[in-house]
């Protein structure tokens, strides 16, 4: 539980460092003088910085151990975090655009760290259930980043905002670097180096670096970077674009569309947590957990995009949230599932990806948005491109069942892989050799399933 809760805490405080910009920028021009045309770019640095670090992070992660790179993570961000509160004014809004890609730079391992920490600290059958904490708490933080940084401003300025987020990072750093010294960490990662040793000289097991292609390169891995990437180009749709629809299409208030908008986040903190912490359909089913939520997705956000008045847009919106509680026990657990040496590099890979995803899905909806207007008529019709963005959301719901149906049942084949030298062993009327015994119990334990040891005259520990 003590790791989790670090883990929820650090995706919790980046997502307040990413986001208190936003609605901190009308402050911080008023009082440092930003221009109009720079701020896109600073909107946009953070992001420029995150994509490129996330593989590297991964790999690290998994060389090095999560609680390292966790911990140069969080405490260099709090550093530049600081930073900002002390560049003078004078220095422009180019040094804040290079603070900001530098705070991106350095935010990219914590989500493929965060899955090697899962991997090595938590017992297969809870893993779940973490994972959606963790993505859960992310999610709070997008919530608070939306809402308290402006309030906490306007008591203690926009330098207590970052000062605060600072100090709260520095706090990560610190369990982290307890986690990396702790008794129990110790423990995992001696397992995981057994693993890493054995597989590295087995020639089935992907300690190659041809297999480590074949694995973050094969169709199950493709097809969770496909989901990863039609949930997100979603997800971040909303959050760009939601408040504008409310207040233009409906004609409501900025605070009644920001209340709207909350009540779904919170649904969804809900949904992820709660769907994490039964795991109804256990691993071999994750391919359908996450098919079924991307078909109700897809049919919810296009009804949401058509409804004709702001009520029932929320109800869409809020029965949409409730669904992607489903992808906690459905792709998003596969990072560390499907092959667990490699899983910071597959995770780093993958969010990058989805990364790219996140950034063109408001691009794209303001291409649509932003189509002349119709020559023969004067009146401008909001609801019919609303209906298109709808149309589009349905879509890429479609696309994500397919990537969905790619991910297959990653369990089959990790018992055929790990059984399988000691069934020929046994056809062939051969005793085991100690390696081949060991990668076979390794390969199991990884899954949490030794039901098999006892053929092998072995007893469950």
């Amino acid at each position: 539980m003590g790791v989790t809760f670090l883990l929820a805490s650090a995706r919790f405080v980046a997502n307040i460092a990413r986001l208190s910009l936003g609605p901190l920028l009308p402050l911080l021009s008023s009082e440092l003088g930003f221009p109009a045309e720079s701020k896109p770019a600073l909107l946009s640095a953070y992001s420029s910085g995150y994509i490129l670090t996330q593989v590297a992070g991964g790999f690290f992660a998994d060389r090095y151990g999560a609680p390292s790179v966790l911990a140069f993570t969080a405490g260099a961000s709090a550093l530049v975090l600081l930073a900002l509160t002390s560049a003078p004014g004078e220095w422009g809004i180019t040094w804040w655009i290079r603070l900001y890609v530098a705070l991106g730079f350095l935010a990219g391992p914590l989500f493929p760290a965060s899955s090697v920490a899962v991997k090595e600290n938590v017992e297969p059958e809870r893993r779940a259930g973490a994972a959606a904490v963790i993505d859960a708490a992310a999610s709070a933080g997008t919530c608070v980043a939306t809402l308290a940084p402006s309030v906490a401003a306007a008591t203690f300025g926009w330098k207590g905002v970052f000062i605060m987020t600072a100090a709260a990072a520095l706090l990560v750093t610190f369990g982290s670097i307890r986690l990396g010294s702790a008794p129990r960490q110790k423990r995992y990662s001696v397992k995981s180096s057994r693993r890493q040793s054995a597989a590295a000289t087995s020639p089935n097991d992907g300690g190659s670096g041809e297999s480590s292609y074949k694995v973050l390169f094969s169709l199950p891995s493709l097809s969770l970077y496909l989901c990863n990437s039609c949930d997100n180009f979603c997800k971040y749709i909303l959050n760009a674009w939601l408040a504008t629809m409310f207040v233009e299409r409906y004609k409501v208030s900025a605070a009644e569309a920001g209340g709207w908008l909350a009540v779904v986040e919170a649904v969804g903190v809900f949904s992820r947590v709660i769907a994490g912490m039964r795991d109804p359909l256990g691993i071999r089913y994750r391919w359908a957990a996450s098919s079924v939520t991307f078909t109700l997705q897809g049919l919810f956000l296009f009804l949401a995009f058509s409804a004709p008045d702001p009520k029932s847009c929320a109800f869409f919106l809020t029965s949409y949230a409730f669904c992607t509680g489903g992808h906690s026990v459905g792709f998003r657990p596969r990072y560390f599932e499907a092959a667990p040496k490699f899983a910071g590099l597959l995770s780093g890979y993958g969010n990058t990806v989805a990364s790219m995803a996140s950034a063109m899905g408001p691009v794209v909806i303001g291409i649509i948005l932003g189509e002349e207007k119709d020559e023969q008529s004067d009146i401008y019709d909001g609801e019919e491109r609303w209906s298109k963005v709808g149309l589009l959301m349905a879509a890429v719901g479609g696309l994500g069942v397919i990537g969905a149906m790619g991910l297959g049942s990653g369990k089959d084949k990790v018992e055929k892989n790990s059984t399988q030298s000691r069934k020929e062993a046994f056809a062939g009327g051969r005793r085991l050799s100690y390696y081949e015994l060991s990668v076979s119990v390794l390969a199991q334990e990884d899954h949490g399933d030794l039901s098999g040891i006892g053929d092998l005259g072995l007893k469950e520990e």
